[in-house]
C-alpha cells in the first residue's frame, strides 16, 4: 500500500481475502482435466487494489513490473487488460512465492490483483449473477450460456471505454453491431434480473473501524449477515469462518475478508451485497447512446 502512495498513485479500494472453501472445491473440480491440485493453487490468499482510472492502472503496472516485495519472488504475471480472457475477464494478476525459514509458510503463493473501478464493476456483476443463479460463470470451462455471452459483450464495451484491447471475437465490431447485440440481451431482461436483486444487510459498521469481517449470504431470503472483528481478532474471525463453512447449505455462501476501512467493505465486495450500481450506470449511458445512433 505504501508503495502506491509513495509513487503518488492513489487507490480506491484495498482488500484481502481468504478463498472460500466452496470456491476452492469448484476451482479444483472445474480444472480437474488440467491436473489441478490444492498445492498448485496460486490464489488461496489474495490481495486486490482497485484504481479510479485506466491511466492510474497503467502506472501501477509499470511500477509492479519492476518491483518485488521483500521475501517474495514474482513467479508470473497475467495481464488480462492488454490480453482479455475469452470470458471477458480483465485485470492484472501478479503471483508471488513467499520465502520463509518456517516450513509451514515457505513457498506459499499469494496473488496480487490490480484493476480499475470499471473492471471491478464488471467482475462483481459476474459474481453476482453466478451467486444468484448457482452457475459457474467465473470458471474457465466450456459454457455457452446466454449469461456468459452477455458478460463477454459488456466486457468489450468496458474495454472500448478504457481504450484497451477487446477479445478477438469483438475486434471487427462496429458500434451499431454492439448496440444491436446489446438490445437483444435487453429484450431478455438480463439487466433487469440483476437490478431486481436487493438484499437486507445486517452489519454494524460502527463497531470496528478496520480489521476482519465474516459475511454469510442467504440467497433464498436475500439477507447478508456480517460480524466484524478488530485487527487483533483475526484468530476469532478465522474460527467463526471455518465453523460457518462447515454448516452452510447450498443456498448460502460465506466469506472472510480483511479490509483497511470497514465502511468500504460494500464497495470492495458489492457482489456479496448484490450491489452492482456502477455496472448499471455505465450500461444506462451506453443504451442512451445506442438509441441516438440507431434512430438516425
Amino acid at each position: 500500500m505504501a508503495l502506491f502512495k509513495d509513487k503518488n498513485v492513489p487507490y480506491e479500494l484495498p482488500s484481502m481475502r481468504i478463498k472460500r472453501m466452496t470456491s476452492i472445491e469448484a476451482k479444483l473440480r472445474n480444472n480437474i482435466k488440467r491436473g489441478a491440485k490444492l498445492g498448485g493453487m496460486q490464489d488461496i490468499g489474495g490481495i486486490r487494489f482497485v484504481f479510479e482510472t485506466i491511466e492510474q492502472l497503467d502506472v501501477v503496472v509499470s511500477i509492479l513490473d519492476n518491483f518485488t516485495p521483500e521475501s517474495f519472488t514474482c513467479i508470473r504475471c497475467y495481464n488480462y487488460v492488454e490480453h482479455p480472457k475469452e470470458s471477458g475477464y480483465r485485470s492484472v494478476h501478479y503471483v508471488y512465492k513467499y520465502s520463509s525459514e518456517d516450513d509451514k509458510y515457505n513457498d506459499i503463493s499469494i496473488e496480487l490483483q490490480v484493476r480499475t473501478k470499471m473492471q471491478h464493476a464488471w467482475a462483481m456483476a459476474v459474481e453476482t449473477a453466478s451467486l444468484i443463479s448457482n452457475t459457474t460463470l467465473k470458471a474457465d470451462i466450456e459454457d455457452n450460456s446466454e449469461w456468459r455471452s452477455f458478460f463477454k459483450l459488456v466486457s468489450a464495451l468496458f474495454a472500448k471505454e478504457e481504450n484497451k484491447p477487446v477479445y478477438e471475437t469483438f475486434s471487427a465490431y462496429m458500434q451499431e453491431q454492439y448496440c444491436t447485440e446489446y438490445f437483444m440481451y435487453e429484450k431478455k431482461n438480463f439487466v433487469d434480473q440483476l437490478k431486481a436483486l436487493q438484499v437486507t444487510v445486517n452489519l454494524d459498521f460502527d463497531k470496528v473501524a478496520s480489521g476482519f469481517c465474516v459475511l454469510t449470504i442467504d440467497f433464498i431470503n436475500k439477507i447478508v449477515n456480517a460480524q466484524t472483528f478488530s485487527t487483533q481478532g483475526e484468530k476469532e474471525a478465522t474460527e467463526l469462518f471455518n465453523q460457518i463453512e462447515c454448516t452452510i447449505n447450498k443456498d448460502e455462501a460465506a466469506l472472510m475478508v480483511a479490509i483497511e476501512n470497514m465502511m468500504e467493505i460494500k464497495e470492495a465486495y458489492p457482489s456479496y451485497f448484490l450491489d452492482t450500481q456502477m455496472f448499471f450506470h455505465f450500461l444506462a449511458e451506453f443504451e442512451n447512446q445506442c438509441k441516438v445512433l440507431l434512430s438516425k
